[in-house]
């Protein structure tokens, strides 16, 4: 494990990080303002990450959380096992100033049964608090792999876009997107995202991926499949042209978004207002490389002031930021 060099992005609510390669997303919790974020291995959770809006006072936030690790919690056993004899050290610096311009953090490490080290931090770019850990067992010598990961730790995005990945998936969405629903299933992996509050004119977002391809797929090309897969809907209608998406067999779809609740009041409300439907768009395609097949969706909706979101941009730049297999993506 220590000198494994692979490794793995994980993202959410805009929370990002590359850790090993066997470590996958373990729970989380919360939204964006205020949540939590756990990452495993097979043996043990590795990772934990929780973040707030808002400034706090590091310095106290530290104490409280060296004191959970030195005296446990007297209800939780283990906890209670894992704080005797725990050594703690606040005068390091896990990682340099230079991975984490812009944050105010303070370092902390202890060694016992178990070891660790992590951070707490105020943004100044994004305005969030957030305090992250490592964690690892003494034989295991992970420190050096542990300040690779806390080195890679970011809590915003770029250029208004942010990274949502997991298990291999991972794709940029604009910022303001927050998620609304995602199901992950043995091979099967899906995340719907849309805008909140005063962004509720964005376009909606589906990205999902499928494996097992040769059973999901079988001797279908990939419009056939788009096609079937996609028939039972009822919340949209579309026309598919089949293309190359980034360079693999594909299909790019486009069309109407359904209307499914409301009834005849409704539709009869949109006709006398002159508003129109909303618009879909999509595509997939399948990666021989990875076996695997991607579709990306969005409808876009009117803003209140009648200005149009561009959806055709969005899934241009939700599709190309995907890395299918190695070297694809942007």
């Amino acid at each position: 494990m220590a000198g494994d060099t692979q490794r793995t992005l994980v993202g959410w609510q805009g929370i990002s990080v590359r850790v090993p390669a066997d470590w996958t997303l373990g729970a989380v919790g919360g939204e964006r303002k205020a949540g939590y974020l756990r990452i495993d291995d097979e043996r043990m959770p590795r990772l934990q990450v929780k973040w707030s809006q808002g400034r706090i006072d590091l310095a106290r936030k530290r104490a409280e959380y060296i004191k959970r690790l030195t005296t446990g919690r007297p209800k939780l056993a283990r906890l209670r096992r894992a704080s005797a004899g725990v050594e703690v050290e606040t005068d390091l610096r896990a990682v340099s100033r230079r991975s984490k311009p812009r944050k105010e953090f303070l370092s902390f490490a202890w060694r016992g049964r178990e070891c660790g080290m992590g951070l707490v931090w105020n943004c100044e770019v994004c305005q969030r608090a957030v305090i992250a850990q490592v964690t690892w067992l003494p034989q295991e010598g992970l420190r050096e792999t542990t300040q690779e990961v806390l080195e890679s730790l970011e809590d915003h995005g770029e250029k208004g876009w942010q990274v949502w990945a997991v298990d291999g998936l991972a794709f940029l969405a604009p910022e303001q997107h927050e998620l609304k629903g995602w199901k992950r299933l043995t091979g099967y992996l899906e995340l719907r995202l849309g805008g909140g509050g005063q962004a509720d004119n964005l376009p909606h977002l589906r990205v999902a991926r499928w494996g097992m391809v040769p059973l999901v797929m079988g001797s279908q090309s990939v419009g056939e499949w788009f096609e079937k897969e996609n028939r039972p809907r009822r919340d949209a209608s579309w026309q598919v042209q089949e293309m190359a998406i980034k360079g693999h067999p594909g299909v790019a779809a486009w069309g109407e978004q359904r209307r499914l609740a409301g009834g005849l009041k409704t539709r009869m409300v949109r006709k006398l207002r002159r508003q129109p439907r909303p618009l879909f768009a999509a595509c997939a395609w399948h990666c021989p490389e990875s076996n695997r097949l991607y579709q990306v969706e969005t409808v876009e909706e009117q803003s209140r002031r009648g200005a149009p979101v561009a959806t055709g941009e969005t899934l241009k730049g939700v599709a190309d930021s995907i890395a299918c297999h190695e070297g694809a993506g942007a």
